[in-house]
């Protein structure tokens, strides 16, 4: 993990809820711009590039959504790949034990950072301080912030 003072700030830790999830872009060192999801599992938070392992789509691109239907699984919304949500690990057969690129993050008085060496900073709408593209991880129990 970075020094705490390089640390980048997501959003308050309230502001995810549990099965919630953030979707962001951020800047790697180096100048690529990647698409990011942050999202909360069983009290935890996680991070991983928005990216299947199966193809170069967004976990969350063809629906607002990225747990399976009993939300206890991470899938993608294009061909139904899914993963452990601790690990980013494919429990599909089609990529069996290819994982999720994971980002380090941590909650720390009570606000959520990215602590990940590869992460120069977060871009897109809003500021670093509030969540950026927020959507619930189920669309029937939170509403979108």
């Amino acid at each position: 993990m970075i020094a705490r003072e390089r640390w980048i700030e997501v959003c308050a830790n309230q502001a995810l809820p549990e099965r919630g999830f953030l979707t962001l872009d951020i800047l790697l060192y180096g100048g690529e711009i990647a698409p990011c999801l942050v999202f909360r599992f069983k009290g935890r938070v996680f991070a991983y590039r928005n990216q299947c392992v199966h193809m170069v789509r967004r976990l969350d691109g063809e629906q607002r959504r990225i747990f399976d239907e009993a939300g206890e699984l991470l899938r993608c919304t294009m061909h139904g790949i899914v993963y452990q949500p601790e690990t980013g690990e494919s429990l599909s057969t089609l990529c069996k034990g290819e994982k999720l690129t994971a980002i380090k993050v941590v909650e720390n008085e009570g606000r959520i950072f990215m602590a990940d060496k590869r992460v120069s900073a977060i871009i897109g709408k809003g500021t670093r301080s509030s969540c950026i593209g927020l959507r619930s991880g189920f669309p029937d129990r939170s509403p979108t912030v």
